[in-house]
């Protein structure tokens, strides 16, 4: 299905989240975020200057040599996206995702961040400085944005597959609570990926997760005989609350990425010709 800006479906069941910026930039907001006062966004597809098969709002270089998007191109839209947001303002420090469980702190390894542009290699980047703007890009796997609300501590987390069974969210609640939180005054939204129904997975993979505790987040795939399909979200919900945080500040926005082509990249669904996504969040 080729996306043509301007020529939308009905509204999808994320419609809620949606925001539309006056410089046509479409993205989604975090209501049980936005309500707490953090500055934060999920990017769409929409609003951009990449041409097809990136088109339009692409925010990272693809894998495939001659299938990859001009970094000119990447940047102007990087620069949309923050100017939308009204983040353009602050320090961007992006995360680099490894598919592991290291947590990089932006306010505290100041050399890393200055050395090592524009990407740091991580999955999740943390800080409490108020002049950080801290990003992951995603093509299908989980943004996850976490912020306390009394610390006003943030962290920005990448979350595949690896990243759920290697615990790469409980991860990153630990070092908030080293920093003074208590998972009561925890924030967590779940931004838009690839949803359980077209998540296949291999048995390797969901015995995985079983032996994480995470069995009831992978079921047999019933038009597949030896495949499952895989609920990253659910898993990734499993795991916050087991931490401590509670349901009801737990956020979910329920967008699928390969299914919602118009709003979003995939790269399950279009390979190595796939744009990529961001999330954003602010102290």
């Amino acid at each position: 299905m080729k996306f043509i800006q301007g020529s939308l479906k009905s509204p999808p069941r994320f419609a809620p989240w949606i925001v539309h910026s006056s410089d046509g930039v479409v993205w989604l907001r975090s209501p049980l975020l936005h309500a707490a006062g953090f500055v934060h966004a999920f990017s769409t597809r929409i609003g951009g200057v990449s041409p097809a098969p990136f088109d339009s709002l692409n925010l990272g270089i693809a894998d495939a040599p001659g299938e990859s998007d001009e970094w000119e191109r990447v940047n102007e839209n990087w620069r949309r996206f923050l100017t939308a947001v009204e983040m353009c303002d602050r320090q961007l420090v992006r995360a680099a995702q490894v598919h592991g469980c290291a947590v990089l702190q932006a306010d505290r390894q100041p050399d890393m961040i200055r050395n090592a542009p524009p990407f740091v290699q991580g999955d999740a980047v943390l800080s409490g400085d108020s002049s950080h703007a801290l990003a992951i890009r995603v093509a299908d796997c989980v943004p996850v944005l976490i912020a306390d609300v009394q610390t006003r501590v943030v962290a920005a987390v990448h979350a595949g597959w690896r990243g759920v069974v290697c615990e790469i969210i409980p991860a990153t609640l630990r070092e908030f609570a080293t920093r003074g939180s208590h998972m009561r005054d925890v924030r967590i939204a779940i931004g838009p990926c690839i949803q359980q129904a077209a998540f296949q997975i291999g048995e390797s993979v969901a015995l995985e997760f079983q032996q994480r505790g995470l069995g009831s987040c992978v079921i047999p795939d019933p038009n597949c005989q030896g495949k499952w399909l895989g609920d990253l979200p659910a898993a990734i919900d499993q795991q916050a609350r087991g931490a401590g945080v509670a349901n009801e500040h737990i956020e979910n926005s329920g967008a699928c990425t390969y299914q919602n082509p118009d709003y979003f990249f995939s790269y399950r669904r279009d390979g190595a010709r796939s744009g990529r996504l961001a999330a954003v969040i602010g102290a």
